[in-house]
């Protein structure tokens, strides 16, 4: 799985290469906005709300997940993210790295670093 603030990804990897997206999911977090509206104080808490509320959703789809997996993530949320979790996702959590990209694509990323780690190619 490969979340950030965007974006979050959860997809089966078989061993011939296949991936299989389990749940893809973009999330309504504000992001740049013109001048003018709320004050910067209120924009950034409501901002921070949004955020955990992402991460307590992605949570609630992860309580399907039957076994352990992977979370590639950005290191500025891997702590929040984390702490957000259900006691029980966190037993499943196998192993956090980073990530730079929260889509498909960044499902195809971890995988590659991971290959490229055991010295295989896809």
């Amino acid at each position: 799985m490969v979340v950030d603030y965007n974006d979050c990804c959860c997809a089966d990897v078989y061993s011939d290469g296949e991936i299989k997206v389990l749940f893809q999911e973009a999330s309504r977090i504000h992001g740049k906005t013109r001048a003018g509206g709320q004050s910067a104080e209120r924009y950034a808490r409501n901002r921070q709300i949004q955020i955990t509320q992402w991460f307590k959703k992605i949570n609630d789809y992860l309580s399907d997940v039957k076994t352990k997996f992977k979370i590639g993530i950005s290191p500025i949320y891997q702590r929040r993210f984390f702490n957000t979790l259900s006691t029980r996702n966190k037993s499943y959590v196998s192993e956090i790295r980073n990530t730079e990209y929260s889509n498909l694509s960044g499902i195809y990323q971890f995988v590659n670093k991971l290959n490229a780690e055991r010295g295989k190619v896809l």
